[in-house]
This record gives structure tokens, C-alpha cells and sequence, in this order.
């Protein structure tokens, strides 16, 4: 009877220290990929090859809203802005791609929808030249009470 005790406490013992050790490498391996995980920079959008903006005085973008970094709690967010007058202008969401054009005295607005969190919006225009310009925006849709 004493060796049949003695020996499950080996076994019990011997069965703990390689459960412990499995979760210890573990945890050694999560913090390890933790630190050494680089930062995106990037949109998660699929972004193709982008034409280089031409250098030219007349196409500008300003945007009235929204602002960089804006925290919200509407899915619906309107962006509005100023550029030149008939441009074309492209808003890149994390889902869609809004197409607009601006009217004649360069003004625009457009309705678009946020995702749950973090949200790259890009918002390109083109004159009639073929001509473009960006603007990126970071924007949260939060769904709790702000």
C-alpha cells in the first residue's frame, strides 16, 4: 500500500511540473511576440498602388469635418469640405468607397458609415487635369455612452 501512494505522488508531482512548465513557456512566449510585434502604420484598407500626387497650386482639400482623431457615437458620419470646383472626389472607408463631386464653388458633403472602432478614412481628389491629393483621418465609432 505505501508504494502504491508513494508512486501516485510521483506521478501527481511529475504531471504538475510539466503543466506548470507548459503554461510558463507559454506566457514567456506571448510576452515575447508581444514586445517584439510591430505597430501597423498602415490602413487595414487593401490599399493598391496609389498615383503620386502632381504638383499643382490649384488642387487643395480642406476639410470643415471631421476632425483628425474625432471620437463619436454615430455610424454615420458626414464629411464636408472645400477643394476645387467640379473635382471628383473618393472617400475610403473600412468597408466602402463613397463617390462625390464638388459643386461649383468647390464645396462638398458626403455621408458615410463607421465600423465598430477604429476607422482609416481616406479621402482623395481629382481635378479634370487628372491631378490628386489626399487626406487620411483616424476616427472612432464607439458604441458605448461617451
Amino acid at each position: 500500500m505505501k508504494k502504491e501512494v508513494i508512486l501516485a505522488i510521483l506521478i501527481g508531482f511529475a504531471v504538475g511540473l510539466t503543466i506548470t512548465f507548459g503554461i510558463w513557456t507559454a506566457n514567456k512566449s506571448l510576452r515575447q511576440a508581444a514586445t517584439t510585434k510591430p505597430t501597423p502604420t498602415s490602413s487595414p484598407l487593401a490599399e493598391g498602388p496609389s498615383p503620386a500626387p502632381a504638383p499643382s497650386s490649384q488642387l487643395s482639400l480642406t476639410l470643415d469635418s471631421p476632425s483628425d482623431e474625432l471620437l463619436t457615437n454615430n455610424n454615420v458620419l458626414t464629411i464636408s469640405g472645400k477643394t476645387s470646383p467640379s473635382a471628383t472626389i473618393v472617400i475610403f472607408t473600412e468597408t466602402e468607397e463613397k463617390i462625390t463631386t464638388s459643386s461649383a464653388t468647390g464645396n462638398f458633403s458626403a455621408e458615410v458609415e463607421l465600423e465598430g472602432g477604429y476607422n482609416q478614412l481616406r479621402i482623395v481628389v481629382f481635378d479634370n487635369s487628372g491631378n490628386s491629393t489626399e487626406q487620411k483621418l483616424l476616427v472612432t465609432y464607439s458604441t458605448s455612452k461617451i
